[in-house]
């Protein structure tokens, strides 16, 4: 397992050292309207995207407003047709299939949910069983087994209608509805806009212990770069036509921005989400200092609530390991240790930009 990472898991770790076929790739995928004069060089929304989705990674696309990411993102399920390329999805190109089996094949979740307003939530979390012939009691459990997955009890919310839930408990309902036939691919787009700060960092929470639990293969769109180096594997960060200024590990698009458009985006935030990225290790730590007092911090901990737990504290703090034995101390030079690690880590990973570029179109 790696020391430094988003959200603890062994499948995360495989997923950035694992060279498997992609997921989905769009090969030269390009996306043009009757209106796109003038956008990009060649007038196209999309223009020669190829990019690959790795199983089982959590892939996020970013970028300002216009710049072909949602679109990119419709393509996939074809309710948006590309112009020219091909996307194939598990090896099979999706612009050859029914579009309507297609969709029904892969999970798709939209900032305002679309819940059906007449149906209650079990009604409404069996729509694509129904539509794919499943028998009421293999649907009937299913929508159990995902209420539960998703956090809602099923005796209290599976007869409730969509006005009866608040916004997130809406959300929850909808990531249910797109997992229910079990699909290898996950598509959402802005899943979490249309929710408060509050609870969309716990949808967020919530959403990347489910997919550690299926191991499902997701590609997400967001605005919000705090959003997508939380939540990703890896970060693909788009410009006008969907070309793609990086892709990169989250920590090397915070600690390492390729062009002057992702740091643009990144902006000034850039140590506040290296806080959040990085985790105290065994390295940072000063000595055992017996003078150290105050709640001890452990190994592992974000960096954030390190600094955040020094604040107001005269002193080294102990920090222990998970055996519960204190193995060194923090001060405000830990943090700063640390962070000068994940920096260099991200400069000793430039290596890998050469394979990143095998699934992906850079812009340089």
């Amino acid at each position: 397992m790696r020391s430094l990472t988003l959200r603890v898991s062994d499948r995360a770790t495989s997923v950035l050292g694992v060279a498997d076929d992609p997921a989905i790739a769009f090969e030269h995928v390009s996306k043009s309207y009757a209106s796109d004069r003038g956008r990009g060089e060649s007038g196209a929304a999309v223009d020669d995207l190829s990019l690959a989705v790795r199983p089982h990674e959590v892939l996020v696309l970013v970028g300002p407003s216009g710049c072909g990411k949602s679109t990119t993102l419709r393509m996939a399920n074809r309710l948006v047709e590309p112009t020219s390329g091909r996307i194939m999805l598990e090896g099979e190109d999706v612009t050859t299939v029914d579009p309507v089996g297609l969709r029904r094949r892969m999970g798709y979740v939209i900032q305002n949910v679309g819940l059906f307003p007449h149906r209650t939530v079990a009604q409404n979390v069996a729509t694509v069983p129904g539509l794919v012939g499943w028998d009421r009691k293999r649907t009937a459990a299913r929508v159990e087994e995902l209420l539960d997955l998703v956090g809602l009890d099923p005796d209290r919310y599976a007869r409730r209608f969509p006005h009866e839930l608040s916004g997130g408990e809406r959300q929850r309902v909808g990531v249910a509805r797109a997992l229910a036939t079990d699909p290898p691919v996950l598509l959402m787009d802005e899943p979490f806009g249309a929710v408060d700060p509050v609870g969309r960092r716990r949808l967020q929470n919530e959403f990347a212990r489910i997919q550690r639990t299926l191991g499902i293969t997701v590609m997400l769109v967001t605005h919000d770069i705090d959003e997508a180096v939380r939540m990703a594997d890896r970060v693909a960060v788009l410009s006008t036509g969907a070309h793609i200024e990086q892709l990169a590990s989250p920590l090397d698009i915070v600690a390492r921005p390729a062009t002057p458009a992702v740091a643009d985006l990144v902006g000034r935030g850039r140590t506040a989400r290296l806080l959040a990225l990085g985790r105290l290790e065994l390295a940072d730590l000063d000595p055992v200092d017996d003078a150290a007092r105050g709640a001890s911090l452990a190994v592992g901990v974000e960096l954030g609530d390190v600094l955040d737990a020094l604040v107001g504290v005269d002193g080294p703090l102990p920090v222990q390991d998970e055996r519960g034995l204190v193995v060194g101390s923090a001060t405000a030079a830990t943090v700063v240790r640390a962070l000068d690690r994940l920096t260099e880590r991200a400069e000793e990973t430039d290596a890998t930009a050469d394979a990143d570029a095998a699934v992906g179109t850079l812009r340089r």
